[in-house]
């Protein structure tokens, strides 16, 4: 796919952000710190597939028992749960610490808990007739958005299984089919990762917005990526990248490195990086 260049367009309503390195990291909360400057809390050892984090500093992992475990800020942890009967899980989002929802790919079910990890609620979407659903996220006023591959199209979901809101065809909107694997709502604006080409994004009414290329992020493909006021944060080749949507511009900011990191988040004062065996905490010092 070929994304129209219009990443740039109708940004008037977005809030104006600084184009600078040391102001992006204010708004992170994580302001960039030279080599040395940053603190291993603790080394957690895991064998994980997935990395999420939320904004009481919160770790969650996906480890190969298809299990997931949430950690405290300095590694402790504070709650595992485990379901089989669903396939693997796929994706957590923990937008929302209160009612995180776990997504399963193979059976197009969805899970939401506590901040606990105690099941709250089973969205089964095949008796809504989406049998194939590639992604879904929280939506801010705690229903689900889900891309359906079928019909091609993200849908908002309420807890009476109605669909309220619902996008155009993607595949006639880009001449293409359209498969995500990610998607998180953020700021009024839903982000959906396509991992080949890059991120769409929509208005909360499902309407689409903008979109931007991998060729934008610098990169052949992006897996994943946290979005903290309208500023696009992933990992890419060993280093963590903020892509400000106001300027189209990614700027490069320094992570500890360690070896076969996999993912890497941030959260106020903190950095969370995934290795190959281990899930590393650390604080920024003074």
């Amino acid at each position: 796919m070929h994304f129209i260049n219009i990443n740039k367009l109708n940004l008037s309503t977005l809030p104006l952000l600084s184009l600078f390195l040391a102001a992006v990291f204010s708004a992170l909360s994580f302001a960039p710190a030279p080599k040395g400057n940053y603190n291993l809390i603790s080394s957690v050892p895991v064998n994980a597939r997935f990395l999420t984090t939320d904004y009481l500093k919160s770790a969650y992992v996906i480890n190969n028992k298809n299990q997931v475990i949430k950690y405290d800020s300095t590694g402790t942890i504070l709650g595992v749960f485990s379901e089989e009967r669903y396939g693997s899980l796929t994706s957590v989002d923990a937008t929302s610490p209160f009612n995180v929802l776990l997504f399963y790919k193979d059976f197009s079910t969805i899970i939401t808990t506590d901040m606990r990890l105690n099941a709250k609620r089973l969205y089964k979407l095949s008796t809504l007739g989406m049998n194939n659903v590639a992604a879904a996220c929280l939506s801010n006023d705690n229903y689900i958005w889900v891309y359906d591959m079928n019909d091609g199209k993200l849908k908002k979901i309420d807890q009476n299984y109605q669909v309220i809101q619902q996008s155009l065809s993607l595949p006639q909107l880009f001449g293409e089919a359209v498969e995500p694997n990610f998607l998180v709502e953020s700021g009024g604006l839903v982000y959906m990762n396509v991992p080949d080409m890059g991120v769409i994004t929509f208005d909360v009414f499902g309407t689409f917005y903008t979109a931007i290329s991998n060729s934008d992020f610098g990169t052949p493909r992006t897996e994943t990526f946290q979005v903290i006021d309208h500023k696009i944060v992933y990992f890419y080749d060993g280093n963590l990248f903020i892509y400000d949507v106001a300027s189209g511009m990614p700027d490069s900011v320094p992570v500890p490195k360690t070896t076969n990191t996999n993912n890497v988040r941030v959260e106020k004062g903190r950095l969370y990086l995934l290795n190959e065996k281990t899930l590393d905490f650390y604080s920024q010092t003074k």
